[in-house]
């Protein structure tokens, strides 16, 4: 072994220069808050201001994941203020640990929180929608287009041939929810009634608009 081959070592995994570590968390930092300022379009912000296009649970989610985003931006820029006024107190090192290095760890990290930004923002609005349904239990038989888009957060994907009470009902299940309370008299007219299948009652719901 070299004499200078632990000195290459030190240089590599040394302390970082504080002052360019916390230049780099702040641009990052920036970025994500920018990311989630600008996110919205403006052709979704029309459509939704002039009522033409409901805003669908899945792309809550989109809104809820960039709530997290602009809170890590945030919490990037403070740590690289907080980086560089430690920079400029702290004794300046020789031989410091590589800049590429240290970069490189910062946008690992970004990244690795992104995914798991992305992960929770799901879970999350998965919590808020249980939650909320267990409070205020659902028609899912009447209104199938809720029932689609829940079962479309929750994963919950329906066959051709499935009856509309028997997608409602593995619905609750996945929910947690209790059965809808129905009176004798109307469960007697379900039971006469001819079955429709889920594909069906979409199909009639799109024609009516």
């Amino acid at each position: 072994m070299s004499p200078s081959a632990p000195s290459v070592g030190a240089a590599t995994f040394g302390p970082p220069d504080w002052t360019s570590l916390g230049l780099v968390l702040s641009i990052v930092g920036s970025l994500l808050i920018a990311n989630g300022i600008l996110f919205r379009n403006p052709k979704g912000l029309v459509a939704e201001r002039l009522g033409r296009s409901p805003l669908e649970l899945r792309r809550i989610r989109e809104f809820v994941f960039h709530r997290v985003q602009m809170t890590l931006g945030f919490l990037f820029l403070v740590a690289g203020f907080a980086a560089q006024l430690y920079g400029r107190a702290a004794p300046s090192v020789d031989g410091g640990g590589s800049p590429a290095l240290w970069v490189g760890g910062v946008v690992l990290l970004a990244i690795a929180l992104e995914v798991g930004g992305w992960w929770w923002s799901l879970h999350s609005l998965r919590g808020h929608v249980r939650s909320h349904l267990r409070e205020f239990p659902p028609d899912f038989e009447t209104d199938t287009n809720l029932a689609r888009e829940v079962g479309e957060l929750f994963d919950v994907e329906s066959t051709e041939d499935e009856t509309v009470q028997s997608y409602a009902g593995r619905l609750r299940s996945e929910l947690g929810l209790a059965p809808p309370r129905t009176s004798g008299t109307r469960a007697q007219e379900r039971r006469r009634a001819p079955q429709s299948t889920f594909g069906d009652e979409l199909d009639v719901g799109a024609e009516e608009f």
